[in-house]
């Protein structure tokens, strides 16, 4: 018997996961790690175009700004140049530029004019002395230091090695972005490919295969995955049982109905053929009240619609459904409520089915007493009914919850019902978050208590 020791239903039993190990042939040929290929190749073209297009465009607008920068960054030695010029001999300038030009990342070439292969209009700017930048963006200059010569100025070389370096860091934030989505991209598809395994899994019948969650977790898609999963695993077995249970639920009716057929084709009696009459037309009222409940039960299964939640005042509530079940029940019920006024977030119809089948179920077994109490605390809404019967075992508690499940000896069919009322209790629990647990009641009976969250 129970003393502190609960048997708890709620349906969201963990079931262990069974994973193939990927092959890393099958691994990297799967078409949707090509996709994820294919659209980061795409977005490091589109990088290397926009970034060539952003120069362009900003080069084309901004044309004056920059060739007035460019300019004066070579004035000072365009300056120097036009100084030294008049006054060193041909000889000495040649070799002060080679000098130059050798240690120099900037070269300098005097050129004569009448050799230039420039434009008209170039020509012309340069004849009146203004700088000319015919080659933009490249950065070379030529502007006139002396009648008919030139200096051509640029472009600005760099060392091999730091040409490198220059373009090492101008790419290092591709290379960075390039790492960071192909980890990405692999440890995505490294996911779906177990989300996948798993999915297969489920389709060939193994219902204990879940998704992995954690750090191998696809956001909430595997949450999601694993709740449909145990939802779909309960259906599986709740329609096998139901099955089961039906066709065996039926036989004892059936086989009634057609032996008191046989003994009203066989007798004379109007008596006894009125009592076969009425017997059968009792087996048929039972089967109507099995399929009934049945149907009561798979729809509450199968359905699991979206609860609208109402704020009751308990006590009230309580009292109302009190005056409803004295009519159904044999025993006085009592009841435990809140010393204050205390509302509780519930489907109305969906508890008052749950009290009623509670309630129903206590009057079957109990001596003399029945307690319906209710509780709040900060995470949980708690109802329950005790009773002073026989009490429930924990063996007989593990499958109670379960349809056309009914007790030995003391809770037998001999009391009425078909073993769905504690069933649909479960289902009206689950619907509503909770779960439903076994006891001991302060009477000495059963205490079943349901527990639901408080919906803030």
């Amino acid at each position: 018997m129970f003393n502190d020791d609960k048997s708890r239903h709620n349906g969201d039993s963990a079931a262990p996961l069974k994973q193939s190990k990927l092959s890393v042939s099958h691994f990297f040929g799967m078409t949707l790690l090509k996709q994820f290929i294919s659209m980061y190749l795409a977005l490091i073209v589109l990088f290397f175009i926009s970034t060539v297009g952003n120069e362009m465009l900003f080069n084309s607008l901004y044309y004056d700004e920059l060739h007035d920068d460019q300019l004066h960054d070579y004035e000072t030695v365009v300056t120097l140049i036009k100084a030294l010029y008049p006054i060193q001999s041909n000889e000495e300038f040649q070799t002060l530029l080679q000098g130059i030009n050798k240690t120099s990342n900037l070269p300098i070439e005097i050129i004569p004019f009448d050799q230039l292969t420039l434009s008209e209009k170039q020509l012309s700017d340069i004849q009146q002395g203004v700088p000319v930048w015919p080659f933009f963006p490249l950065d070379i200059h030529f502007q006139l230091i002396a009648p008919n010569t030139v200096v051509k100025v640029g472009p600005m070389k760099e060392s091999e090695a730091a040409e490198l370096v220059f373009t090492a860091f101008r790419y290092f934030p591709l290379f960075i972005f390039v790492g960071f989505a192909l980890l990405w991209v692999l440890g995505m598809q490294y996911r779906l490919v177990k989300l996948e395994h798993t999915a297969n899994a489920f389709s060939r019948g193994e219902f204990d295969a879940r998704a992995p969650e954690g750090f191998l977790a696809l956001g909430d898609l595997s949450k999601t995955f694993n709740v449909m999963a145990e939802r779909l695993k309960r259906l599986f077995e709740s329609q096998r049982n139901l099955i089961n249970a039906v066709s065996h639920e039926l036989r004892s009716p059936i086989g009634r109905l057609r032996f008191q057929l046989e003994m009203v084709a066989d007798t004379s009696d109007d008596n006894l053929k009125n009592q076969y009459l009425l017997g059968m037309n009792a087996d048929i009222d039972d089967m109507g009240e099995m399929v009934h409940e049945l149907l009561s039960y798979t729809r509450l299964e199968s359905a699991e619609p979206l609860l609208k939640l109402e704020n009751m005042d308990v006590s009230s509530w309580l009292f109302k459904q009190k005056q409803h079940l004295v009519s159904e029940i044999n025993t006085e019920i009592h009841l435990s409520l809140p010393d204050k006024e205390t509302w509780v977030a519930m489907e109305p119809q969906l508890m008052s089915r749950l009290l009623r089948n509670l309630v129903s179920n206590a009057d079957k077994y109990t001596n003399t007493t029945i307690v319906v109490g209710v509780s709040v605390d900060a995470l949980h809404y708690k109802m329950w009914v005790d009773d002073d019967g026989p009490g429930i075992t924990e063996e007989q508690a593990v499958h109670l919850f379960e349809p056309f499940t009914r007790l030995d000896v003391s809770r037998n069919k001999e009391t009425g019902g078909y073993g769905l009322g504690l069933a649909i209790v479960a289902q009206i629990a689950r619907q509503h978050g909770g779960e439903v647990s076994i006891h001991r009641s302060e009477f000495g009976g059963a205490r079943i208590l349901v527990t639901w969250p408080v919906v803030v």
